[in-house]
């Protein structure tokens, strides 16, 4: 396969065929990497229903046309990552992997002409895309996610302030280096440790770990710290991911949920299926109530397993000498993105357990080998 080679004078936007919206050209480029989810859905049993609603839908186009405001401040691009037949980003690892891959070349190629970028997300899994983008988008530019938890049809919508907000933290230069981010509900949250805490409530998400990164005053964005980064968090090559053989998807991992009596079988049933790792939500710091013969057998023939706690907050730590990774203050769910990562590099169950407890064995003077 020849390279690819690039003119030289297009810049990101021309090469990707965007379409910017805004009369302004001396504004900042925010590209918005539209997926549906709530914040585009309406109800046809009208302004009370928040939780029935689905049949109607809007445009990422029409939810910038619902708020004059926003071309005063940004010009807009919108990349849609909707689909008809394959699922959405919240089912399908292909379709958000393919976002990503767009997102780090329209942001972190040599003739982007971007500030930053939004994507637009189902609030089920907003989270779990979130956490992938920020280990796999490494070039500083902000990325942010948003949604929202009322439909538009809704007599109290939360989806305009949540996208106003969310643009305008993407285009702000302060926002450079601080990894991905949420806003949503006036705060800002760091992507790395956000979840989601409330099934239904507008503040919805929270961090497990850290706190907010700040909040918008005016519908500004304002920060309480200066740029920093997870000590937890590895920076993962999107190069070396994609080389693995579950291009363009990730590796198949599962996540089970341990209470007493854990069956170990469970473990056994998950690798048989095809996945080539398992993340278990053990008991309080990460134990597992039973099952350690399957567990053995299933760690001697290849699967790789991290063990996390179902516990909404604190560590599963490290174990003196380890046979597994402990997944330490990475939630349960993020734990399963880095182990697909993790293993999608090419890393063996020793460097996982090294990737995952690393830092905290440092912290805690616990070193392993």
């Amino acid at each position: 396969m020849q390279p690819q080679i690039r003119d030289n004078t297009q810049t990101a936007s021309e090469r990707l065929g965007l379409t910017w919206l805004g009369g302004n050209s001396a504004l900042p480029k925010v590209l918005i990497l539209f997926t549906g989810g709530t914040i585009a859905s309406g109800s046809i049993y009208g302004a009370l229903d928040d939780t029935q609603y689905g049949q109607l839908q809007i445009t990422g186009e029409q939810i910038i046309a619902r708020n004059p405001y926003l071309l005063n401040h940004t010009q807009l691009a919108v990349s849609n990552w909707t689909t008809e037949d394959d699922g959405s980003t919240g089912t399908n690892d292909a379709l958000v992997m393919n976002m990503t891959r767009f997102a780090s070349d329209a942001l972190c190629s040599e003739d982007s002409d971007i500030a930053g970028a939004v994507y637009t997300h189902g609030t089920n899994s907003l989270e779990e895309t979130g956490f992938l983008m920020d280990l796999l988008v490494n070039c500083g530019k902000p990325v942010v996610g948003t949604g929202a938890m009322r439909p538009w049809t809704d007599l109290s919508f939360d989806g305009d302030a949540n996208f106003f907000q969310a643009t305008l933290l993407a285009a702000n230069p302060d926002s450079r280096d601080r990894g991905l981010m949420v806003a949503f509900n006036g705060r800002i949250l760091p992507g790395f440790w956000v979840t989601k805490l409330h099934s239904t409530n507008p503040n919805a998400f929270g961090p497990t770990a850290l706190g907010d990164l700040g909040l918008f005053v005016n519908n500004m964005p304002y920060f309480y710290n200066t740029p920093s980064q997870p000590i937890a968090k590895h920076a993962f090559s999107l190069v070396e991911v994609s080389s693995d053989a579950s291009y363009p998807a990730l590796p198949k991992v599962d996540i089970l949920y341990a209470a007493r009596e854990f069956d170990g079988k469970l473990v056994l049933n998950a690798q048989a299926n095809g996945a080539k790792g398992v993340v278990i939500a053990g008991t309080g710091n990460g134990g597992i109530p039973s099952g350690d013969d399957e567990i053995t057998e299933a760690l001697d023939s290849g699967l790789q397993i991290v063990v996390g706690t179902r516990s909404p907050f604190g560590p599963s730590s490290p174990s003196v000498t380890p046979t597994y990774a402990k997944s330490g203050f990475v939630h349960v769910i993020q734990s399963r993105i880095m182990l697909q990562l993790a293993i999608a590099s090419g890393y063996s169950m020793n460097q996982t357990i090294e990737l995952f407890e690393g830092s905290l064995r440092k912290a805690i003077g616990q070193p392993w080998p």
